[in-house]
């Protein structure tokens, strides 16, 4: 698998802008946790058995409150939960019978929203029987790439400023979010958006904390129905 071609183009398709990205804000992370009073053992081990960013930040926060061990569980349980819908919905594209269960498995790890969005953006040029090993290189090296860059902002962080942290947080949401928008081919896609950002606006003043999450499930299903017939198709 790791000598494989389609592994190799995966490692090349991270490597650069999805790896800048994800690796900033896992940088940024790393330099949070050493201000915070974590150790170098928990910011390496937090993205190591983690990777995924929002749910990181969720449980270094809840401990820092003086949560309790369900507390943290199920926070980050809510944060991550994204990620379930992920999973279905990659699985079966990557899914190879030749490939044993264990390693797909681990390939699962992998799965988070820069992986999911940049192999979805290249998937239809992809062989069936390739689709696993490229994704395995692309999410693998991207995971590997944020323990590394959580790892170096712990060691680093007294020799970046603080607006220069901050700042490096935002770049992997803004990449998402340009990515988002110049991929923007199908009609149910941009509807979905659409009408989600204008619901969030209007449900920020009835549920503050639940505006966004509310509108995308709204959104999200809303265009499911209008679309089903082309879904069917």
């Amino acid at each position: 698998m790791l000598s494989s071609q389609s592994f190799k183009d995966g490692v090349k398709h991270a490597i650069g802008v999805p790896a800048l990205g994800l690796g900033s804000s896992m940088f940024a992370f790393g330099a949070f946790l050493h201000s915070a009073g974590f150790d170098i053992y928990q910011s390496f081990f937090s993205t190591f058995f983690t990777f995924a960013l929002p749910g990181q930040f969720v449980m270094a926060e809840t401990i820092l409150a003086g949560g309790t061990l369900l507390n943290i569980f199920l926070a980050v349980l809510l944060t991550n939960s994204r990620l379930y819908p992920m999973t279905v919905n990659i699985t079966p594209l990557i899914r190879n019978s030749n490939v044993p269960k264990w390693k797909q498995y681990i390939g699962a790890h992998f799965i988070a929203v820069t992986s999911w969005f940049n192999f979805f953006s290249v998937q239809k040029n992809i062989k069936e029987d390739e689709k696993f090993n490229y994704f395995v290189g692309l999410g693998g090296f991207l995971w590997a790439n944020s323990v590394v860059c959580t790892v170096a902002g712990y060691l680093f962080s007294n020799l970046v400023p603080h607006e220069i942290l901050i700042a490096l947080v935002f770049i992997n949401p803004m990449y998402f979010l340009v990515m988002t928008v110049s991929n923007l081919e199908e009609k149910k896609i941009i509807c979905s958006i659409l009408v989600g950002a204008t619901l969030s606006i209007f449900l920020n003043n009835v549920f503050p904390g639940w505006s966004v999450l509310i509108a995308g499930v709204l959104a999200g299903t809303l265009g499911f129905f209008i679309f089903r017939k082309e879904n069917n198709e």
